[in-house]
């Protein structure tokens, strides 16, 4: 098992898209760190109290509330109180806002996920279509070795260039971080608010932590699709385009849909669990444990349907 996925890794790495992936990550961390050294020049020149514009900041935003009335959805409105609300408790508790620092720039290059997980899907659903389409999978299957095991291989593979873009992301997000504003911020508190609004604090680093470890979760199951519609094409760039499609769309029609209670059962509702962490469901009633079973019914799903496909289809007529 360990050769097949050993042997699985060469193909993947051996490709020179694979490189290219690595290199726009990290200049997407670079560049990033760019923008947010201009932005932060920028507000430094507009007041250094912090505490007249957070009150500040609360007029306005409890003005534009009121203003509002029932024209915004309810969600947005959460938002804005919840802005409120942890601005006042900054005041509070005399916690200013963080500054930049190699942790709180490795917290928001967590955004940057939405990259790995495209690269990530890109070459999960490249990874059997591709063979399918140039006739390799013949040289393959008739190899001494299980189908589920070639298949099982094919995916932990993926897995691990998912992995391996995380870690890059993480430790130049840190670096890069480090050399434009400083290694400090270790235990710098973060404010986060809870599904009531209430705030909370937890240091900086832990807080890095949890959010990727959680957009590991939709990583996951997007790969675990793409993976899926690479067994179910034949066609490789068939199968790039849709999990692509599904990738950019799934999330999108969630939100517009989110009105609808029905709307919790799809996949793209759960698949952020960062939500829990801002307090923000994308349907009000959700819970971490009903997302995190509604993940588990569809994971295995996926991979039933990817066994089922992939043990028992005829390639005597393929290529």
């Amino acid at each position: 098992m360990l050769q097949l996925v050993h042997n699985e890794n060469v193909k993947i790495y051996r490709r020179l898209r694979t490189w290219i992936f690595g290199a726009l990550l990290l200049l997407a961390v670079i560049a990033m760190a760019v923008l947010t050294n201009k932005a932060s020049h920028s507000q430094a020149t507009h007041t250094s109290d912090w505490r007249q514009e957070l009150r500040q900041e609360n007029q306005q935003l409890q003005q534009t509330m009121n203003r509002s009335g029932d024209k915004i959805p309810a969600s947005a409105k959460t938002q804005l109180q919840t802005q409120i609300n942890e601005n006042q408790y900054r005041l509070d508790h005399n916690i200013p806002p963080a500054e930049n620092s190699a942790w709180d720039f490795a917290n928001n290059a967590a955004s940057l996920m939405v990259l790995v997980t495209l690269f990530a899907a890109v070459v999960a659903a490249d990874s059997i279509a591709s063979e399918f389409s140039s006739g390799a999978i013949k040289l393959l299957l008739i190899r001494p070795v299980r189908r589920s095991k070639i298949l099982m291989a094919k995916y932990a593979a993926s897995l691990l260039f998912a992995l391996a873009l995380i870690v890059e992301l993480a430790i130049a997000a840190w670096l890069v971080g480090g050399i434009a504003f400083g290694f400090d911020g270790f235990a710098t508190p973060y404010l986060y608010a809870d599904t009531a609004s209430h705030i909370h604090q937890m240091p900086m680093f832990a807080h890095v932590l949890a959010t990727y470890g959680l957009k590991c979760v939709n990583l996951l199951m997007i790969v675990t699709i793409s993976f899926m519609i690479s067994v179910l094409l034949r066609s490789s760039s068939l199968a790039i385009a849709v999990s692509l499609l599904l990738l950019f769309v799934g999330s999108t029609l969630v939100r517009v849909l989110s009105d609808h209670t029905w709307v919790k059962f799809i996949l793209f509702a759960n698949t952020d669990l960062t939500q829990y962490i801002e307090g923000t469901p994308v349907v009000k009633g959700m819970t971490l444990t009903f997302s995190i079973i509604v993940l588990a019914v569809y994971f295995i799903i996926f991979h039933v349907v990817s066994w089922v496909m992939f043990t028992r289809r005829d390639v005597s007529g393929n290529g």
